[in-house]
């Protein structure tokens, strides 16, 4: 198998491991946020948070909005954290192959679904 197609199969074949790895990523962007949202709350002893945020989400948004109106440190680092998450979830994996002889076959992989047969 020559090197263009060596390279290319094994992305193929590890495509499947690096979506899983990045739905793992988002678990825990989500986990972080998420501990860094319910701060201001448990700092004011609401200790239900997760209750109040799956039963009544425009109290909950309303309540966070106002705490972080109230604390300039907690909205800073929470804008941080998103900022953060987000450059790492908009990720793009991209190979580069390098050839220095006779090119035969190039695929270009950006989207794949399906087969590729060369």
């Amino acid at each position: 198998m020559d090197i263009l197609t060596l390279a290319s199969t094994a992305f193929i074949l590890a495509k499947p491991f690096l979506e899983k790895t990045q739905e793992g990523v988002a678990r825990k962007v989500g986990e972080d946020i998420w501990n860094l949202i319910k701060t201001p709350f448990t700092k004011k002893g609401k200790d239900k948070v997760e209750e109040l945020a799956g039963t009544d989400q425009e109290l909950f948004k309303t309540e966070l909005q106002q705490y972080l109106l109230e604390d300039e440190t907690f909205a800073k680092q929470l804008n941080e954290l998103i900022n953060q998450s987000q450059n790492l979830l908009s990720g793009n994996f991209q190979q580069n192959i390098n050839s220095y002889d006779k090119i035969e076959k190039q695929i270009n992989i950006q989207t794949n679904s399906g087969n590729i047969e060369m």
